[in-house]
C-alpha cells in the first residue's frame, strides 16, 4: 500500500521530483566526496589524497548550470583557503559566494554575454601560476555559457548554428560534435594552458552515456575534434546549406588542414570524476519510491533518441504495469529525447512529451499520472520546466475548447499548459542531470 499523503495524484508526482532533486543537490553531495584538512593541508577526493606544498594555492574555475552550487559547496568546504576563482553561470541564479567570483552567460543560445565572460575566464586561467591547484566545475550548460568563437567567426554566426542544431533533432552528441568544430575553447582546448597545473575536474553529467567528450562539449576533455564529422552532421540534418558562409569556409579550411581530425593532449597532472549524474538520480528515486509503497520499474539506462520512439517505449511500459492487479507502480525514465521542430510554437521536449502522453492516457480508465521535468528547471527557452498530466487532461482540454492536436501539430506544448493547467515551474535549480521522467499507477 502507498503511504498516504493527503496530496492528488499529481500533486504526489511533483512533490516526489522536488524532493529527490533535494537529494542531488551539488551542496549535499561535495562534501560526501571531498574534505579538505586545513591544519594537514590535504584534499581528499574519493581516494585520491593531494598533500599541499607550502606556498601552493587553491584556484576555483567552472561553467555550467550547476557551477554556483558547486561553488558554494567549494566554499564551504575550503573558506579563505580559495586563493581566487571565477565561474559562469546562466542568468536568473542568485548567489552569495564570497571567495569566487560569478559571470553570467546565456543559455541555451550563446550571446554576447557568453562571450564576454569566457574571454574573461581564458583570461583568469592563463593567469594561475604554474603548480596551482584548479578545482575544475563542469555541468551541463557549460556548451552554451562558455563560448569562444574559432578565430574570424562571430557570436551572431554561432548563435543561429546553435538554433538550427537545437530544431533539427539531432542528439546531443551530434550536436556537441559540431559545436566543438567553431570553437577555440571546446574538445578539450583549455588543456593547452592548464597544463602546468594540478587539474582537477568535477563534473556533473548531463549526457547519457557520462561521455566526459560531450559534457558541456568537453573542454578539459583531451579527444579527437572531426571535422569531417561534423560536416557529416550538418549535411545529414539539411542544416549546411542555410549555414553562413563564413561557417562553410572555416569547416572546409580546417578539414583541408587538419586531414579532417585534430587531437588535443592530456597530461599526466589531470584527474577527473563525474561526481553526479541521472543514473544516480534515479537509483535515488527508485529508492524514495519503494519506500512509499510503489513497486518501482526503472530504466535500466538513459533514453537518447526520437520522441515518438520513447512515447512508444513508455507507453508499452505502462501497458506491462497495469496487468499487475492491485500493485501500486511507479516508472521511471531519464535522458534527452529529440525533438524535430517544424512548427512555431513555444515549449520544449518535456512540454512535447507530456502533451503527447496526455493524448495516450486519454485511452485508460486506470489512474495514471504522468510528469517530463528538466532537472535544471528550465525546459527549452520557457519559465516552466515540465509538464504534469494524467488520464482526464485530454478530455478536460476539449471541454475548455482547447484541442491538444493543434497545440502538438504547432510545437505548443507551452501555451496549451497555460491554458489547461499542469506547468511544473521551479526556477532554475542549479542543478542539471538531463531529463526525469515519473509514471505513478493506482
Amino acid at each position: 500500500m502507498t503511504k498516504k499523503t493527503g496530496l492528488s495524484k499529481k500533486e504526489e508526482a511533483v512533490q516526489y521530483f522536488k524532493r529527490i532533486l533535494n537529494r542531488v543537490d551539488p551542496i549535499q553531495i561535495l562534501p560526501d566526496i571531498m574534505t579538505w584538512d586545513n591544519d594537514k593541508k590535504i584534499l581528499s577526493i574519493y581516494n585520491e589524497v593531494y598533500q599541499l606544498r607550502p606556498g601552493q594555492k587553491i584556484y576555483v574555475i567552472g561553467t555550467g548550470k550547476a557551477s554556483v552550487q558547486m561553488a558554494l559547496a567549494i566554499e564551504k568546504i575550503f573558506g579563505d583557503r580559495i586563493e581566487d576563482g571565477l565561474i559562469i553561470a546562466p542568468s536568473g541564479i542568485e548567489s552569495d559566494l564570497k571567495f569566487i567570483k560569478m559571470l553570467i552567460g546565456s543559455h541555451p543560445l550563446p550571446d554576447s554575454k557568453s562571450c564576454y565572460s569566457s574571454l574573461q575566464l581564458v583570461s583568469f586561467i592563463e593567469n594561475i601560476p604554474d603548480q596551482s591547484i584548479v578545482l575544475n566545475l563542469i555541468s551541463g550548460g557549460t556548451s552554451s555559457l562558455f563560448c569562444v568563437p574559432s578565430d574570424g567567426l562571430t557570436i551572431d554566426q554561432i548563435m543561429d548554428l546553435y538554433k538550427k542544431l537545437i530544431n533539427s533533432g539531432a542528439s546531443i552528441h551530434e550536436i556537441n560534435t559540431v559545436r566543438i568544430a567553431f570553437s577555440n575553447v571546446k574538445g578539450g582546448r583549455l588543456l593547452e594552458i592548464l597544463n602546468k597545473t594540478i587539474l582537477v575536474d568535477l563534473i556533473v553529467s548531463d549526457v547519457t552515456d557520462d561521455d566526459k567528450r560531450y559534457i558541456g562539449s568537453g573542454p578539459t576533455t583531451a579527444q579527437e575534434i572531426s571535422f569531417k564529422e561534423a560536416l557529416k552532421i550538418l549535411t545529414e540534418f539539411n542544416l549546411w546549406d542555410d549555414l553562413a558562409p563564413a561557417l562553410k569556409n572555416h569547416l572546409h579550411n580546417c578539414i583541408e588542414r587538419e586531414i579532417s581530425v585534430s587531437k588535443t593532449s592530456d597530461f599526466d597532472q589531470h584527474y577527473s570524476w563525474i561526481i553526479s549524474s541521472a543514473q544516480k538520480l534515479a537509483d535515488d528515486l527508485a529508492g524514495f519510491l519503494e519506500a512509499s509503497g510503489y513497486r518501482t520499474i526503472k530504466a535500466s539506462s538513459a533514453w537518447y533518441g526520437d520522441i515518438s520512439d520513447f512515447e512508444k517505449l513508455i507507453i508499452s511500459k505502462i501497458e506491462y504495469a497495469i496487468q499487475l492487479e492491485n500493485i501500486p507502480v511507479s516508472l521511471i525514465f531519464y535522458g534527452e529525447c529529440t525533438v524535430k521542430v517544424s512548427g512555431s510554437g513555444s515549449g520544449g521536449r518535456n512540454q512535447e512529451l507530456a502533451l503527447r502522453m496526455a493524448k495516450q492516457l486519454k485511452n485508460y480508465s486506470s489512474e495514471i499520472v504522468f510528469i517530463s521535468v528538466g532537472t535544471d528547471g528550465i525546459d527549452g527557452p520557457t519559465d516552466a520546466a515540465g509538464a504534469v498530466v494524467d488520464q482526464k487532461t485530454y478530455q478536460e482540454a476539449i471541454l475548455k475548447g482547447v484541442d491538444p492536436d493543434e497545440y502538438l501539430k504547432n510545437n505548443d506544448s507551452y501555451n496549451f499548459f497555460k491554458k489547461v493547467g499542469g506547468h511544473i515551474k521551479t526556477g532554475p535549480t542549479g542543478n542539471n542531470l538531463m531529463d526525469l521522467q515519473i509514471v505513478l499507477i493506482s
